[in-house]
Parts: C-alpha cells; sequence; structure tokens
C-alpha cells in the first residue's frame, strides 16, 4: 500500500512552496480521454482510487474526493477515510464546495492541460465570483511529486490491413480531407489519441 500521507505532505509542500491554497486533480490527462495510460493516473497516485471518473482537492489542511454514484462501494475501500473526505459529485460539485470552502484572496492550481476549456471558463467564474484567483500551474504539481512514476510507454502505430478496415487509409484520409475543404477548412484537430 502506497503512503499516501508522505505523498500528500509532498504537494502540500509544492502548494506551499508556490503560495497557493488547493490543487484541483481530475482524473484526466492532456488527451482529456476516458482511457489513461498508467503514467497519467494522478488521480490513482495521490488517492489510491481507481475508478474512471472523479476529483481530488487538496488542500493545505485537509483532501476531498468527489465521486459519482457508480463509486460510492469503492472509493470507500480504496481511499482511506482518514486522509480524505468523500463526497458526491453530483450531490456537491466541486467548483461550488471550493468556492464555498476558501475565503476570498485565495489561489486555487490547476494544470490547465487536464480540463477542457468550457470547464476552466466555468472554475473563473465560480471561484472568481467568490473572490478566489484560478492559478495556471507551470508544470503538473503531482507530476513534480511523483518519484517512482512509470515510463510513458512508447509503441510503433500500426497500420491496419484493408480485409480488417475495409478501405486503406489513404483512401479514408483523402475523404477526410475533400470533408475539411467542402467546409473551408484547412485542418482538423483530433485529440484522442485513440481515434
Amino acid at each position: 500500500m502506497p503512503n499516501l500521507t508522505k505523498r500528500l505532505t509532498k504537494l502540500r509542500h509544492q502548494l506551499s512552496a508556490l503560495n497557493l491554497d488547493a490543487l484541483i486533480i481530475p482524473r484526466a490527462d492532456e488527451y482529456l480521454g476516458e482511457y489513461i495510460p498508467e503514467h497519467n493516473e494522478r488521480l490513482r497516485w495521490i488517492s489510491g482510487f481507481t475508478g474512471s471518473a472523479g476529483v481530488v482537492i487538496v488542500l493545505q489542511d485537509r483532501a476531498v474526493i468527489f465521486v459519482d454514484g457508480r463509486y460510492t462501494v469503492q472509493v470507500h475501500k480504496q481511499v482511506p477515510g482518514d486522509l480524505f473526505e468523500v463526497l458526491h459529485l453530483l450531490d456537491d460539485p466541486h467548483l461550488p464546495w471550493l468556492a464555498s470552502s476558501l475565503e476570498a484572496g485565495a489561489r486555487v492550481g490547476v494544470d490547465p492541460r487536464m480540463h477542457p476549456y468550457r470547464w476552466y471558463q466555468e472554475a473563473e467564474k465560480t471561484l472568481g465570483g467568490a473572490g478566489i484567483e484560478l492559478v495556471r500551474t507551470d508544470e503538473n504539481l503531482v507530476d513534480a511529486c511523483w518519484d517512482d512514476r512509470p515510463d510513458p510507454r512508447v509503441a510503433t502505430a500500426l497500420l491496419q490491413p484493408e480485409s480488417l478496415t475495409g478501405r486503406s487509409s489513404l483512401d479514408k484520409r483523402g475523404e477526410i480531407g475533400a470533408s475539411l475543404a467542402g467546409q473551408g477548412a484547412d485542418a482538423a484537430l483530433v485529440f484522442a489519441a485513440d481515434s
């Protein structure tokens, strides 16, 4: 069992060094997909929780994990209750909870790569309305503490044969290009690494 107390202490030192009152840690990585590789399982590293959805907020004097109803039993089995308070993600949404838990003038750290832009706008509005500053960190603070973080898995992309795909990659990319041109676009951004 990992020593979550040491991990939280190390992370809180990072918060202090940056004059932050809290840090928001979603179960996400920079690709914002459902499937996260082992080396990006930051929520699991800090809390021990292995579910596919959740948010941890670490403050100097407490830590809270927010999960939805699918994980009510699991979170209590995996996450130490003496280190983390458990709240329901829908009944107690994390942004309003944080806005009511901190005083005006507080600073909340966030790695902006881990959140969709719409979430970021909502966070600025909700926290800003309470006089709380949302601070983009230059690096991911969990990564800065994670000494034994696994190396990213690197593998060669495989081109599947047409017998499995039905059409060649060249044909598919040509169709996408024609569709983009028909819409007056020069490019398409694909964010899902597995698409």
